[in-house]
């Protein structure tokens, strides 16, 4: 190549050697190839096998590569979710002691068998206090809940309005669980009241003594 050209014209006549190589190839004989193109073909070539044999040992890696992405986000989705659940824990169990204390509270106020006559002399003596008569004071059959029971107590007093508001107002403010129920009111020619209804008591549910033999499993009474 002549010293005598400028930089541009250089590459410009090596341009034209390039495409005058490439021109009037024969494919049937590319063994006579000139340079160029020969090594370029052969180029090709090799950048062909070596990026199938590449997908071909690592295509298995990429996919497994993949899949271990997905469970990985999978898993920081569900840590994720565990973790918020575990944030609200104390409240729940700051919830579930207040739950607990008030089912002991009204545990406490459901009596047990010795408590239960009690609270009827209890109510006796609230009558009394309001000058009221009873003339039925008399327990039904008991009604067994799954974790008490219910003692029906059907009753009859008489006595003014008054006082039979008086006697109802005591029997709210005991601090055991009293209703009353399916009240009938009856009014006499001396300006008396006869009531007729339902205190409705209720009871601790009796557990076995485990230390009974009677009530051990296969034991006989």
């Amino acid at each position: 190549m002549d010293n005598s050209l400028t930089l541009s014209e250089r590459i410009g006549a090596m341009g034209d050697d390039v495409r005058e190589q490439f021109s009037d190839l024969d494919f049937s004989d590319p063994a006579h190839w000139p340079a160029v193109p020969r090594y370029t073909v052969l180029f090709i070539a090799a950048l062909l096998v070596f990026g199938l044999s590449w997908y071909a040992y690592l295509g298995d890696s990429y996919q497994e590569l993949a899949n271990l992405n997905l469970k990985e986000s999978q898993l920081r989705d569900s840590f994720s979710k565990k973790l918020a659940k575990t944030a609200t824990l104390t409240g729940l169990k700051q919830q579930r002691d207040r739950l607990r204390g008030y089912v002991q509270e009204l545990e406490l106020q459901l009596p047990d068998q010795t408590g239960m006559n009690e609270l009827l002399t209890e109510m006796n003596r609230l009558g009394q206090i309001r000058n009221l008569q009873f003339a039925l004071l008399r327990p039904a059959p008991m009604v067994q809940k799954a974790h008490y029971v219910e003692i029906p107590i059907n009753f009859r007093l008489t006595g003014t309005f008054h006082n039979m508001a008086a006697f109802a107002a005591d029997i709210a403010q005991n601090r055991r669980v009293v209703h009353l129920h399916d009240l009938a009111l009856t009014s006499k020619p001396d300006g008396a009241l006869t009531v007729e209804g339902t205190l409705r008591i209720y009871r601790h549910l009796e557990k076995p003594d485990p230390s009974d033999p009677g009530t051990a499993k296969g034991g006989n009474k």
